[in-house]
């Protein structure tokens, strides 16, 4: 049978008219619409629908650990060979830890006059002393019995933590901080390396690089449906009770996440040369992934391919720099322990002095850097490391921290994910056209 040319030339037509319509606003929204009506009102259709999200994040994951290692590995031997590598580590030694302390610093201030645990309703201390209370067995066994060992852990246990003494162990493990570090070390060694022999090195972790970021763009089209799927169960497994009692924290943590989001979206604006209506559109589909799959690390091939390819930032230095943000200064849960820290002070009504406000700054920066690699409700136990030197207990409020978790994690990762972007834009160069 012999298909007209015609005929071929409508079908490819149609499939890319579908394909462009897939990754388009309206098929998101249409989405998010239909996850909001069945993870509310058919909650048993979306847990159903559970593992399609999960094959979908599991795919996107799939790939982040490829890409990291050959992109950081790569970047970093050619940028020492290059003859601006100073310029780059000055730049990174400088906005990383700014960044940070501006990210920790306006969160505490804002919280300070917006005072999201002060003057609360009897009623609302009732519902939040119920729920610990009433906190389930799982929860229970974490509140009541030893807490684990990472919050706890000093500063060269940390440090030395991060070494992998089995690379291979930790790619298996998803260990993201060991694999980074590693990455590095290479990086370093290769760029010192100044051979031939190791131009087949690079290439083969360029062809790596390629190969994942082509299977992370037709994950893409698809994003509809994975955002769908993971959308609708998490709306199906949130409660309103929790919202509703810890309402003030979730406000002023929203109002926080949004400031942060449009400013980091200036500071691109800023540095990329280009119209806002652009930067807006090359910042959609980070948005979109950290908001649909809380995964920072699935955020990163396309953040990358974002800066480098819609923005035009120099690529060698955004596959550098944009996992680092991502993975080491973990801007979002600077933020988020931040405000939790706040919160808590003002809960217990203890005074917020200068010396107070600068531990909860320097804390929540040590804090979020910690949770990388970090995941579940270990994420959330790190904010002991800002209440011990506050004299404040952990385990008397983690369970509520635990229990809107499912709301907040999100616009976590979107602040990790978004505030990244903005720090890589500062140091990267455009690229001249």
């Amino acid at each position: 049978m012999t298909i007209n040319p015609t005929t071929k030339r409508l079908r490819f037509g149609l499939n890319t008219l579908s394909i462009k319509w897939l990754r388009s606003p309206w098929a998101i929204l249409i989405s998010v619409v239909l996850a909001i009506y069945i993870g509310t009102a058919h909650k048993g259709i979306a847990i159903l629908l559970a593992p399609v999200g999960d094959f979908y994040l599991g795919l996107l994951k799939m790939c982040v650990l490829p890409i990291l290692l050959a992109a950081i590995t790569t970047s970093i031997g050619r940028l020492m060979r290059s003859s601006d590598a100073a310029l780059y580590i000055k730049r990174i030694l400088v906005v990383f830890p700014l960044g940070l302390v501006a990210a920790s610093g306006l969160t505490a201030l804002i919280a300070t006059i917006a005072g999201p645990g002060r003057n609360l309703s009897a009623k609302t201390l009732e519902s939040l002393g119920v729920l610990v209370n009433d906190s389930g067995i799982d929860l229970e066994m974490a509140l009541t019995g030893p807490l684990p060992e990472e919050p706890t852990r000093g500063i060269g246990t940390f440090l030395i933590s991060l070494v992998p003494d089995n690379i291979f162990n930790a790619l298996s493990q998803g260990e993201t901080l060991k694999v980074l570090i590693f990455s590095i070390i290479v990086g370093i060694s290769l760029g010192l390396i100044r051979d031939r022999v190791t131009e087949p090195c690079f290439e083969i972790l360029e062809a790596i690089y390629r190969t994942f970021n082509q299977l992370i763009d037709w994950l893409t089209v698809v994003l509809p449906i994975g955002l769908f799927s993971l959308l609708a169960y998490q709306l199906s497994q949130q409660g309103v009770d929790v919202m509703l009692s810890m309402i003030n924290f979730v406000i002023a943590a929203l109002i926080i996440f949004f400031i942060i989001y449009v400013i980091s979206t200036l500071v691109v604006w800023q540095q990329s040369k280009v119209s806002l209506l652009k930067v807006l559109a090359a910042l959609r589909e980070p948005t979109i992934l950290a908001l649909a799959t809380s995964s920072s690390l699935a955020c990163l091939p396309s953040s990358i391919a974002q800066l480098s390819e819609a923005l035009n930032f120099k690529r060698q230095t955004v596959n550098l720099v944009t996992p680092l943000s991502i993975t080491i200064c973990r801007f979002g849960s600077v933020i988020y322990f931040a405000l939790g820290s706040i919160f808590v002070m003002q809960l217990y009504d203890k005074p917020l002095g200068l010396g107070n406000i600068l531990i909860i700054v320097m804390g929540s920066i040590f804090a979020g850097m910690a949770t990388a690699g970090v995941t579940g409700i270990l994420t959330l136990t790190m904010l002991g490391i800002v209440l011990e030197p506050l004299q404040l207990p952990l385990e008397a409020v983690l369970v509520l921290f635990v229990a809107i978790d499912p709301i907040m994690d999100p616009f976590r990762t979107l602040g990790i994910v978004h505030t990244g972007i903005a720090a890589t834009s500062v140091i990267a160069d455009v690229e001249n056209t």
